[in-house]
């Protein structure tokens, strides 16, 4: 097991857990999501790599609204 922080909450992950696995876990895999890791904007081509223990993972979903 791993220690990442998602949007600032502390996780429990499987070593080897990829960012798409996480985001699918919590319900935030979404084709507008915006993801950032260690605060890097991530690449969705990038979305498959393996998280490391103690990464933080940042997730802003857009919504249009008026």
């Amino acid at each position: 097991m791993i220690r990442v922080w998602l949007n600032d909450k502390q996780l429990q992950v499987a070593a080897g857990t990829t960012v798409a696995n996480l985001l699918a876990g919590e319900g935030l895999l979404t084709p507008i999501a915006t993801v950032a890791v260690n605060d890097r904007l991530l690449p969705r081509r990038e979305w498959g790599d393996s998280l490391q223990d103690g990464d933080r993972v940042e997730v802003i979903i857009m919504m249009a609204g008026g």
